[in-house]
């Protein structure tokens, strides 16, 4: 049974006392989840900030996620902590804005983040905590470009009640779009624009500082997988594919890691080991080296290279934002998912594998099209989908959008349910304890490794 949520009203006091937000530049928070590892997530608010400040001139900005850490692969300065309750909803900025990834969701997962059932899961931290301060009026809430987990699921209703309490609502694709009763429209990733956000000479000297002495522009491959994609025998499987393209096209390969935790770099070394073993040079297969494991860094390996093999949709999307051929391995079977969702949705049909075999069939295939052309159409419909979100920072107005207490009911019912599996739970229980351990993170790091050792020596 749900313990009775008070909603406190809007401070109109402290509301009145500030200045109107047409006689200032508002402050902006950006919501996500900026303290995982994770290439894409990190890379949002770094694409935001820059394509606000372009328009508006410099600007406030704050960072909100659910950890209030920042993750080792980009420095955002202090990040604060979401929410954890209805109770606790406060924020201090005129504005957020939860820019990317698939956060439109809700419920207690045993991944990343573990929260305890009793209070907020991380997703219901990151869009429905800041849409019930927008709806008493206190902040102007802006969801852009987002996605939801997993794209074949069926309608949200609740989700989608709940958000049009919301100052402003767009999503990354036409399947979550469907999934929220259409309600809000598509609005590309601003991601795509990324290779406008430096000049050519620069994006050509932040990768010079990471390359191999004898690797240069536009002479390599980068490559890239994440463990969970993988299954078994699957990493032999796709180092054959990597080995396959290396040699048709003449080209050495540079393992770019993207997703820091799922361990990339582990997987991708156990990769090189395979690659010597079939005959490549080991000079002519390289593993980045740790201090480019920064987003920006990241982001010029992959700009800079000949075409991208991945299994990262945001490491396509950069892909596609140079200009370039990829083929983004999906998961085995998902043809319809963020992968080709988001791609659609900026103009590009091409790159995707659903399964390991075809990645060099796909590869193939995206360097035979008209790639700079995708590049351009696909920049100009991320900055059309960009051009509403500037228009409503040029004049923040806060409306009070009341929530109905049954759609607050239904979000918290959906978000605090819990499983009917008792090993899900279980699970849950057991990493909560063991993340608070250092050492236990260590054991499960070597875990992970000798899982991937032992599929090597299978292979």
């Amino acid at each position: 049974m749900l313990t009775p949520i008070i909603i406190k009203k809007p401070d109109t006091d402290q509301l009145n006392a500030a200045p109107p937000l047409e006689a200032r530049k508002p402050t902006i928070g950006f919501v996500g989840t900026f303290d995982v590892a994770n290439y894409g997530d990190c890379l949002f608010p770094i694409v935001y900030a820059q394509m606000i400040e372009d328009e508006l001139g410099a600007c406030d900005f704050s960072y909100y996620s659910p950890f209030a850490q920042a993750a080792p692969i980009h420095d955002y300065g202090p990040i604060k902590p979401l929410p954890d309750t209805l109770r606790s909803v406060a924020f201090q900025e005129d504005v957020l804005i939860l820019c990317g990834g698939e956060t439109l969701d809700l419920g207690h997962s045993s991944g990343t983040f573990n929260f305890p059932a009793s209070k907020l899961s991380a997703n219901a931290r990151l869009w429905f905590a800041p849409t019930v301060a927008a709806s008493r009026g206190e902040i102007v809430f802006y969801v852009h470009s987002v996605g939801m987990p997993p794209a074949d699921a069926a309608p949200r209703p609740d989700i989608e009640k709940a958000l049009l309490s919301a100052t402003k609502v767009s999503v990354r694709d036409e399947v979550t779009a469907r999934r929220l009763g259409n309600s809000f429209p598509v609005e590309v990733d601003p991601v795509f624009a990324l290779s406008t956000m430096k000049s050519i000479e620069m994006w050509e000297e932040e990768a010079r500082q990471w390359l191999p002495d004898h690797y240069s522009k536009a002479s390599y491959l980068s490559a890239h997988i994440s463990a969970p994609y993988l299954e078994t025998a699957d990493l032999r499987a796709w180092c054959d594919q990597i080995a396959g393209i290396s040699r048709q096209f003449d080209l050495p390969v540079m393992l770019v890691p993207v997703c820091h935790f799922m361990n990339d770099r582990m997987t991708l070394g156990a990769a090189r080991d395979i690659l010597i073993s079939l005959g490549i040079d080991e000079q002519r297969v390289a593993l980045a080296p740790e201090g480019s494991a920064n987003v920006i860094a990241t982001a010029a390996l992959i700009g800079q290279s000949v075409g991208l093999v991945t299994s990262s949709l945001h490491a396509s999307v950069t892909a596609a934002s140079f200009g370039l051929p990829f083929a983004s391995f999906t998961g085995r079977g998902k043809a319809v998912g963020k992968h080709r969702q988001t791609l659609l949705a900026a103009g590009i049909d091409y790159g995707i594998a659903t399964s390991i075999s075809d990645l060099s069939s796909t590869f193939v295939h995206a360097s035979k099209e008209d790639t700079l052309a995708a590049r351009d159409e696909a920049i100009a419909r991320a900055r059309r989908g960009f051009q509403p979100l500037l228009r409503a920072l040029r004049n923040p107005t806060p409306r009070v959008m009341p929530m109905a207490d049954e759609t607050i009911a239904a979000v918290l019912v959906a978000d605090r349910e819990k499983t009917k599996d008792w090993r899900f739970e279980a699970k849950r229980l057991i990493l909560r304890i063991l993340g608070r351990s250092r050492l236990a993170g260590r054991l499960l790091a070597a875990r992970r490794r000798n899982r991937i050792l032992s599929g090597l020596q299978r292979a």
